[in-house]
């Protein structure tokens, strides 16, 4: 029997937006961070996870990371030396533009670098991300890239079908029945490449953190630091497909999206990463918020001249 189009689920509940004075609150926070730490980091970051971002958390305990909205960080540093909280510090709100965060903390420079350029975590690839690597599979039973390396359960040859891979049950085995490439080198992953190399537990992605540049209280000065070659990469593929490392991919599907009805809602962009909590941020928007509430009387006021069909 086909499925009902009445047969949807309607929610009821309304979440509240937040106020200033949840912004003021994190304004608050920015600022004294600012004032306690002598050295305040700009850095990006490459395949985002918050699962890791919550390890950094921790093993950064006394400092401060703040990552998230960058105009309300940028309004609590100061935009100007008119209004900055300390001697210099406007020069980092300048560099508060696209996936970057800020690190407060009383380590040296040296020690710092040290241990962004250290510091890394593997990962599954989504869908956008650019391959790292060429991946072929050779005809023959589909084998997971495992220590020793394992055949596939049969159950998954269904779905490695549907995948789009020419395979087949051989004696209980799902088997290529041809050569089969899942990505190239450089390219954009599809949805169907980054759930068949997650299938085969090969991990494409790299969470890694990128300093950009430092602000440090004795000098008030912001300096630069000196990026590798891989450093720089990362800067430019998080620059163009935004904090997760989402490329073209993604941004197609969501192009429809944006220019309906949801595109008019505000999205989170990052989070507010503390001692003890990670907090969601909402993104920019050019709207202030008395027009904002405009908006939302006049939908309400739209739907409340719609009436629902019989029967829902």
């Amino acid at each position: 029997m086909p499925k009902s189009r009445r047969d949807k689920v309607i929610s009821l509940t309304r979440v509240s937006k937040k106020d200033r004075a949840a912004k003021a609150s994190h304004m608050d926070l920015v600022r004294k961070a600012a004032q306690d730490h002598a050295y305040c980091w700009v850095f990006t970051i490459g395949s985002l996870r918050n699962t890791f971002l919550k390890e950094v958390r921790d093993l950064w305990k006394g400092s401060r990371i703040f990552f998230g909205r960058n105009r309300l960080i940028a309004k609590a540093l100061g935009e100007s030396p008119e209004e900055e909280v300390r001697d210099g510090i406007h020069g980092v709100s300048k560099m508060l533009s696209g996936p970057v965060g800020l690190l407060f903390t009383d380590e040296l420079p040296s020690a710092v670098i040290d241990w962004f350029e250290t510091y890394e975590r593997r990962d599954f690839a989504r869908t956008g991300n650019k391959a790292t690597q060429d991946v072929v599979l050779p005809s023959g039973p589909v084998m997971m890239r495992s220590d020793p390396p394992e055949a596939l359960s049969h159950p998954l040859e269904p779905k490695l079908r549907k995948l789009g891979m020419p395979t087949e049950l051989q004696r209980g085995v799902p088997t290529l029945l041809r050569d089969y490439k899942v990505c190239s080198k450089g390219q954009a992953l599809t949805s169907e490449a980054a759930q068949i190399l997650k299938l085969l537990l090969i991990q494409d992605a790299t969470f890694q953190i990128v300093p950009l540049a430092y602000w440090e209280a004795s000098s008030g000065a912001v300096k630069r630091t000196e990026l590798t070659a891989i450093q720089t990469e990362i800067v430019e593929n998080a620059a163009a497909g935004g904090i997760g490392g989402v490329g073209e991919g993604r941004k197609k599907g969501s192009n429809n999206a944006s220019t309906g009805k949801a595109g008019r809602r505000k999205k989170v962009q990052g989070a507010l990463i503390g001692e003890s909590s990670v907090a969601g941020l909402e993104d920019e928007d050019e709207m202030d918020d008395d027009e904002m509430d405009d908006d939302e009387d006049d939908l309400e006021q739209r739907d409340s001249g719609m009436m629902l069909p019989a029967g829902v």
